[in-house]
């Protein structure tokens, strides 16, 4: 009898990224389709993803640990998140904010920010066809934050929150057909950048749940817990597509993101609540996601 061939690594990776994320999505689904009919639910509150340093492995960490310099050519990529709108100030049609995570960064730690080629409403196909660019063998270090724009994260949240219930459902359903396809995006992207950037290191960054929904007696307390349950399902397929990429030793890192204390609910949020912005951090939250940076990244003298 004839050995089994081994599975091809693809499709592997494909089936380990969508058996955890298809738990996540199918919970996101099932409390964004009682959020948006208004039936009681007993689910419990989904909690922000941990921002503790990943543990240690027994394999080397293809991620080094150098703190970034003066000289350390960094190039910023991704969407809105990364492109900083709702931070105020914002130019261009791509939206840009001196207060994006990348520029506030860069002013902290003194890092040589060459560009922030993000652009608001980036979905992946349009970060490959439009930022790698940006990048070359110099460059240092690579933030990145992408994949919502995919599954058109922001009409989903916008329309259960405003509680248009058909439009929800059909969003919904639309976004879950294609998270069955985003792992394989995330790696065409992931993999195109670390061959644009030989040299450099890359954090992708997770998207902050926007709710507190700490409480069941809210009024949006449904609404709340069900876009926190898709946010987070987003980036545990984020998450997973990362790791991909470190267990064939590319110097990639996840880095979650969330602001305890200070989402939609909280007395001080950090996250717009009216208008074009809603739901994109402000000012003082993008200073979050330059912190986090920094905690993972360090700062020389």
């Amino acid at each position: 009898m004839r050995p089994e061939a081994s599975p091809n690594p693809r499709a592997r990776r494909t089936r380990r990224a969508l058996g955890a994320a298809g738990v996540l999505a199918s919970a996101a689904l099932l409390a964004l389709l009682t959020a948006c009919s208004g039936a009681p639910t007993s689910a419990e509150t989904p909690r922000a993803a941990s921002t503790a340093a990943p543990a240690p492995t027994a394999t080397p960490d293809p991620f080094p640990t150098e703190p970034v310099t003066a000289s350390t050519r960094y190039v910023a990529l991704g969407d809105s998140f990364a492109a900083g709108l709702g931070g105020g100030d914002e130019q261009g049609k791509c939206r840009l904010s001196p207060n994006s995570y990348p520029s506030t960064f860069a002013r902290k730690t003194g890092v040589d920010l060459v560009v922030n080629a993000a652009c608001a409403g980036a979905t992946t196909s349009d970060l490959l066809k439009h930022q790698l660019i940006a990048l070359d063998d110099r460059t240092d270090l690579v933030t990145l934050s992408i994949g919502g724009n995919d599954l058109g994260v922001a009409a989903i949240a916008g329309d259960c929150a405003a509680g248009k219930a058909t439009a929800c459902r059909n969003e919904v359903t639309a976004a879950l057909s294609l998270l069955n396809v985003l792992p394989d995006r995330l790696d065409t992207v992931y993999s195109a950048v670390a061959q644009a950037a030989p040299n450099a290191r890359i954090v992708v960054t997770g998207y902050a749940p926007l709710y507190d929904a700490s409480d069941p007696s809210a009024p949006d307390f449904q609404t709340a817990a069900a876009i926190n349950a898709a946010t987070l399902g987003l980036n545990e397929v984020i998450r997973q597509a990362v790791e991909e990429q470190r267990d064939a030793g590319k110097p990639m890192m996840y880095l979650p993101v969330a602001f305890a204390g200070h989402a939609i609910g909280d007395r001080r949020p950090w996250l717009n609540t009216t208008g074009a912005d809603v739901f994109h951090p402000t000012a003082e939250g993008y200073a979050e996601y330059a912190s986090r940076l920094i905690q993972l990244l360090g700062k020389g003298h």
